[in-house]
Parts: C-alpha cells; sequence; structure tokens
C-alpha cells in the first residue's frame, strides 16, 4: 500500500494543471446534477450529489420541463441543460434551462437551440457550452452534425461554423482544457467514431483515434488527464460494460481499462469532482423485463477501479435513464486544491510591540486553526498579500504604529517558512494597499504613508512577476488615490473597491470600483461601485461572485456581492456575526473566511460564509490573538 503525505497528494492532485493556472483545471465544481430521464414517463427530476461528503439529496427544484434525451453543460455559475424529448406525446424540445449553483433555482435563460432535438451531447469550454449532433425534425425524424454554441457571458445561442464531420445521435462527449471530443453514437450505424473540437479556433476534426467497438448510449466523464467512456449498446444487446480511457496528452484510446462497473447497462449519465467520476441510472432488457437503474457508481480516477457509491443504498431518488448531468456549485473556487489559509501579522490590543508577527493557520477541511509554528520575520500589519500554487508573498505594511515599509516576507507553502525578500520590495514604502493576482503576476494598488504628520495616499499599481519575484510599475494607475481599499477576483479581473481618498479625514471613504484587466493590465471602471462608500473592508472570492465583508463607514457588518458575470453589486441577505473592520479574509473550496478585525475592541473572531447557500456561521475556532490590520492568503 503507497503512502502519501498532505503535501504529496496536493502534488499528485494538480500535477496536470497548466503553468500552475488552475482555471484551466477542466473540473472544479462543489456538486453534480443528474436532471430529466425516463422511467415509465418523462421526469424533471433533479438529483444533488455533494462531491465533499457524497451525499446524494433532491435540490427541491426540478426541470420546467419533463423530459429525457437530454444534454447538460456548465460553467462555475450555472448549468445548462438543452434539448430533449417526452412521451406521451411524443414531443421533440429546443428549450434551454438552466440552474443556477448559488440557489440551485431553475430558470428560462431566454434563448433556446436553434432547432429541437434530442439524443445530443454537450461540452464545455472555460467560456462556451457546445451542443453537438442528436436527433432533429419530429415530422422526419433526422440525424444531424449539428453543433450549437452557448456564450457562458451572455446566454447568446450561435453557431461556431463547424459542425461535426459526421451526423451522429446518441453519442456521448468529454472535455479537456482544449478540446471537447464527441464518441459513438448512431447514424446509423453504431459508429465507433470521437470527433474533437478545439475550443481556441471551433475547428471540428477528427483526431485519428476511435474507439475499440461501435457503441452508442454511453457515459461518459472526465478527470483532468483522460476521458472515460462506459456502457452503451449497440443495443438491444449485448450490453458493454467496458471502460474507454482516452488520454488528452495524446490522444491515444485504451482499448480496455482493466475495470468494469458492477451493471452492464445503456442510456446512463456521469458527472464528476477532481478525484471521482459518479456515473448514474441507466437501463438494461432483461430476459423477463426491463431494468432502469437508479444505481450510482462511482470511479476513483486515482485507481481506476469502481465501487459502488460509496454502497449499494446510495442512489437517485428516482430510477430512470436518458438522463443528463453535469457539475458545478457556487462554492467553486478555481480548483479543488486549497487545503488550508494563512493569517499573519496585524496590530493586537496589548502592547507594546502593538504590531505582532503572529501567523495562525485555519485548515479548509474541518475550520481546525493552529499555530504552524513559524511566524513573519518581522512584525507586520496593514499588508498586502497574493499567492501562487507554492509561495505567498506579503508586501508593504506597517513595521510598528509610525514605521511603513515596502519590503516583501515570502511563505512557502510546503514548508510553511518564511523569508525576507529584499529583492523584491515595491518602489516606495506604504500600507492600507490591496491586492489581486492570476497566475502569473501579482498586482498590488493603492496605499499610503506618513510623513511629519501628513498622510500621502497614491494610485500606483505595481506588479510582482512570480516566474523571478521581481517587481515592476505598469503604465496604468487606478482612477483615484485612495488607501485601504479592497479586493475580489475572477479568472479574468481584479476589482480594487472602496478606501480613503484626500484629504485626511477619517470619514473620507468612497465607493469608486476600479477593474483591472489580468490578461494586458488595462484598468477601467466597470460602470458599477459599491452600493455605499466603505474602506477597510475584507475581500474574497470564488469563481462566480467576490465578497467585501465590513469595514467602516463607520462600522459595518454588511457583506456586499459582485457578480462577475454582470459586475452588479448586491447584498446577498446575510452579515458578519459583527461591525468590524479590519478583518482578513481567505477562501476555501466550499467557504469564505472572514477572520479578526476591530470592533469595539480586536476580536479573534472567523466568521464563515458558505458559497452554496451563502450563509454565514460562526465555527467555534478563533484565531490565537486578538488583533486587527491582518492580511490573509491562501495556499
Amino acid at each position: 500500500m503507497a503512502v502519501f503525505s498532505l503535501q504529496e497528494v496536493r502534488k499528485l492532485q494538480v500535477q496536470n494543471v497548466n503553468d500552475g493556472n488552475f482555471a484551466s483545471w477542466p473540473e472544479s465544481g462543489a456538486y453534480g446534477y443528474f436532471g430529466g430521464g425516463y422511467s415509465a414517463f418523462s421526469r424533471s427530476t433533479i438529483d444533488r450529489v455533494d462531491f465533499s461528503n457524497e451525499t446524494i439529496s433532491l435540490t427541491g427544484n426540478n426541470l420546467i420541463t419533463a423530459s429525457y434525451l437530454l444534454a447538460g453543460t456548465s460553467n462555475n455559475s450555472y448549468g445548462y441543460f438543452g434539448g430533449g424529448y417526452s412521451t406521451p406525446p411524443a414531443t421533440h424540445y429546443s428549450k434551454v434551462e438552466r440552474i443556477d449553483f448559488s440557489s440551485e433555482t431553475i430558470s428560462l435563460p431566454g434563448n433556446n437551440l436553434p432547432a429541437v432535438r434530442h439524443s445530443l451531447a454537450a461540452v464545455s469550454s472555460t467560456s462556451y457550452g457546445y451542443f453537438g449532433g442528436g436527433i432533429s425534425n419530429p415530422v422526419t425524424p433526422t440525424t444531424v452534425a449539428t453543433v450549437d454554441r452557448i456564450d457562458f457571458s451572455n446566454e447568446t445561442i450561435s453557431a461556431p461554423g463547424n459542425n461535426l464531420p459526421e451526423a451522429r445521435s446518441r453519442l456521448s462527449a468529454v472535455s479537456s482544457t482544449s478540446y471537447g471530443y464527441f464518441g459513438g453514437g448512431y447514424t446509423p450505424p453504431y459508429v465507433a467514431t470521437i470527433d474533437r473540437i478545439d475550443f481556441t479556433t471551433e475547428t471540428t476534426s477528427a483526431p485519428g483515434n476511435n474507439l475499440p467497438a461501435a457503441r452508442d448510449m454511453m457515459g461518459a466523464t472526465s478527470s483532468s488527464s483522460y476521458g472515460y467512456f462506459t456502457g452503451g449498446g449497440p443495443g438491444p444487446e449485448p450490453y458493454s460494460s467496458t471502460l474507454n480511457r482516452i488520454d488528452f496528452s495524446n490522444e491515444s484510446i485504451d482499448s480496455a481499462i482493466p475495470t468494469f462497473p458492477p451493471q452492464a447497462r445503456e442510456r446512463l449519465a456521469a458527472t464528476s469532482s477532481s478525484s471521482y467520476g459518479y456515473f448514474g441510472g441507466g437501463f438494461q432488457v432483461g430476459p423477463r423485463s426491463n431494468i432502469t437503474f437508479a444505481t450510482m457508481n462511482r470511479l476513483d480516477f486515482s485507481t481506476e477501479t469502481f465501487s459502488p457509491f460509496p454502497a449499494v443504498y446510495y442512489s437517485l431518488s428516482v430510477a430512470r435513464h436518458s438522463l443528463a448531468a453535469l457539475s458545478g456549485g457556487a462554492s467553486s473556487t478555481r480548483a479543488n486544491y486549497n487545503s488550508y489559509g494563512y493569517y499573519a501579522g496585524g496590530a493586537g490590543p496589548a502592547g507594546p510591540p502593538y504590531v505582532i508577527a503572529t501567523v495562525d493557520r485555519i485548515d479548509f477541511s474541518n475550520d481546525a486553526t493552529s499555530t504552524p509554528g513559524n511566524n513573519l520575520p518581522v512584525v507586520r500589519s496593514e499588508s498586502a498579500a497574493v499567492s501562487t500554487t507554492s509561495y505567498g508573498y506579503f508586501s508593504g505594511g506597517d513595521r510598528d504604529l509610525s514605521n511603513v515599509t515596502s519590503t516583501t516576507v515570502r511563505i512557502n507553502f510546503n514548508s510553511e517558512t518564511f523569508t525576507a525578500l529584499p529583492g523584491s520590495s515595491l518602489s516606495a514604502a506604504r500600507n492600507g494597499l490591496a491586492a489581486v493576482s492570476n497566475s502569473s503576476y501579482g498586482f498590488f494598488a493603492g496605499g499610503g504613508s506618513w510623513s511629519g504628520g501628513t498622510r500621502t495616499r497614491t494610485s500606483i499599481v505595481e506588479r510582482i512577476d512570480f516566474s523571478n519575484e521581481t517587481v515592476s510599475t505598469p503604465d496604468n494607475v487606478i482612477s483615484q488615490e485612495r488607501d485601504y481599499l479592497s479586493a475580489v477576483s475572477s479568472t479574468s479581473y481584479g476589482y480594487f473597491g472602496g478606501g480613503y481618498t484626500p484629504p485626511p479625514s477619517a470619514v473620507s471613504s468612497v465607493a469608486t470600483v476600479d477593474r483591472i484587466d489580468l490578461s494586458n493590465e488595462t484598468i477601467s471602471a466597470p460602470g458599477n461601485n459599491l452600493p455605499e462608500a466603505k474602506a477597510w473592508s475584507s475581500g474574497l472570492s470564488n469563481n462566480s461572485y467576490g465578497y467585501f465583508g465590513g469595514g467602516s463607514i463607520p462600522f459595518t457588518s454588511r457583506v456586499y456581492r459582485i457578480e462577475f458575470s454582470n459586475e452588479t453589486w448586491s447584498l446577498p441577505g446575510n452579515n458578519l456575526s459583527g461591525t468590524r473592520r479590519g478583518a482578513a479574509a481567505t477562501a476555501s473550496d466550499y467557504h469564505g473566511y472572514f477572520g479578526g478585525g476591530v470592533e469595539s475592541g480586536d476580536v479573534s473572531t472567523v466568521d464563515r460564509l458558505d458559497f452554496s447557500n451563502e450563509t454565514l456561521s460562526t465555527p467555534s475556532n478563533k484565531l490565537s490573538e486578538e488583533r486587527d490590520a491582518i492580511i490573509a492568503v491562501t495556499n
């Protein structure tokens, strides 16, 4: 039996991520959703599998239209079920229904497929979903090669200009970060064909390797390295229990992985977390009667073995076949890789020295807080921080209550040790700054310093290059000189919000929001500011939303949310446990954590935001010291 340390497990989990860019990981959802299907009649049921604890439950909201032979695709905010068929009476659909992962409500986004069709399949890139193949024309059912594209940014549906090379229905699909693969199906006859869509150019082609045998109505899902096809015909018998694997690195096909699901069946659906694939439902013609399955089976990506999920009595709520599956969740961040958050430094109530070097670690698996044993090399507060998968960087801040610094300290996440980086200092000493990052760079904006009793604020933006840890100054600045601003980021943009502006005043807070495009470093106004002026907020993000918690306007407990898809602000309805400013915020895949801050005095409280339903709670674990003006990073 192989035994791995937690750090070794993390390295194995992320070894296929492109250049450390976790946005490239094809699967980062918190839940899997199985929708629709057929069992005696058309179903609208949606079952949810929680990847964190492998429980299956009903979402409480079903599809608007009961249908089967539909397809599903998703981004991190929404899932889309498209097309389908129902009987009786026989009805073909072009409808697209949307599930909002933050609330699990079902709605009609207003745009449907251009033509009715069923028995289709779907794949997705980070920007688009693609529905391919199927059967169209209810009067004279016709197998089609059509590919329709849904733009996740505005939910419009159009034809990308290239269809599948071959018309077919009852096909299945998997995705890598670069390509979608449509496999098998029925033309007629049954086919083993695999067609590829290039997400960059939207061209379709045959990569040259097909399934070892012609099959249709398979279940298919993906890990970060492989796509898996199992089950299917040609029907009605014999049914296949073969598992075929496509290697995304070279597009080779394994003729058969030496494992198989417990039941050979067709018309099943599948979804996946970063560790497992989940195959649910299905159909089989028996010697005396037909069998429709509620069974859920789990494929372990690390061993490529199947197991019941996790015991035989865990299954879908209704036995059914010809259903669709997808994954996502408001609790999704860029990927399932972060294990710990670190709260560093701050200003404590007891002193001197008032500024401290304390580091607390929060374990995202159980919300436990502890001290890892290594603190900052020097005391520091009012800093800003960014992180890569290997390191966190704390820049600027106060060395004491009157000594502002430009220096940078690095934490090595593998060893949890700290190193001063004198060659990575900011161009000038400043505190009260904010920061965002992508996989290549961190960006520090705003801040200020004192000289002779006068506060000078800045609009400067400085960039740290993660590849060589050098700091430079891009040409762009934020729109106002301000300090004690806050920041959140999506995979595409960083948002700097709020803060204090000149003249120096405890009430000169602003609602201004500036947006930095992480792809080209241009800065602009997104058009929507914070609903109210405030400074000293704490910012954290998942893939769908950014959250600004607390702050001073004067002190508040309100949490504001920016929706990244349309850059609008709202109140999700739940507040921090107390009014406070100067807390620090970090996030796991499923929760955000606001730690510390000052109310009537400094606190050690940690409030937890559940991304799935946006409720806030207070775990029993607290920081080791009461303090504010802290800063946090996530590994």
